[in-house]
């Protein structure tokens, strides 16, 4: 499907990502995964996903680690997600989080968003924060480890820029594209239908 831009550089209509987010749901699930962590967070409606939903309901996550420096944000998630004893809504720098997180993550989702550096292209800052994010999370990674980049159906640099080569000589391979990016390492590529 063709993505029309409008005028002030970004998308004129999206799709909603709730296939991509149920699609990585059923895929942790099969690999067993016990650990999200989730770098952005919020309730923003159904054309955002309100991934850390999905993740409440559709996951056997023992734990759903959600990160974000707004503090509306969280308090919307904790609100949205009382009734789940595994979600755990820290206000925080999420590059930060990864750094001294000590446990294995399964799946890292990334949805979070920086300012530009002055004078550089628009989507600079974004494309070396997620860089910055994987760098942090990579060691902590698990072998058979997922990783989800939401709003990759932009041009570059974006989000996806930096961190899918990165991600790739570390043993990732690409699942799906689209309005989201879904890497696993240890994988075998799917097969083109």
């Amino acid at each position: 499907m063709l993505i029309r831009i409008g005028s002030n550089g970004f998308w004129a209509r999206r799709d909603s990502p709730s296939d991509s987010l149920n699609e990585t749901a059923r895929m942790f699930n099969q690999i067993n995964g016990q650990i999200i962590v989730e770098i952005g967070s919020g309730i923003h409606g159904r054309l955002a996903g309100n991934s850390i939903l999905t993740w409440a309901k559709k996951t056997r996550a023992r734990r759903i680690i959600t990160v974000d420096l707004d503090a509306k944000q969280i308090d919307d998630v904790k609100k949205a997600t009382s009734k789940y004893k595994n979600v755990e809504p820290i206000v925080g720098d999420g590059l930060k989080y990864l750094a001294d997180f000590s446990e294995t993550i399964d799946l890292l989702y990334l949805d979070f968003w920086v300012p530009d550096p002055e004078g550089t292209l628009s989507g600079t800052g974004r494309a070396e924060a997620y860089r910055a994010a994987f760098a942090a999370a990579k060691n902590k990674l698990a072998q058979r480890a997922l990783i989800l980049i939401d709003d990759t159906d932009h041009i570059h640099p974006w989000k996806h820029t930096l961190i899918v080569p990165d991600a790739r000589k570390e043993g990732f391979v690409v699942i799906f594209v689209g309005r989201q990016t879904l890497l696993m390492r240890n994988a075998t590529p799917p097969a083109v239908r």
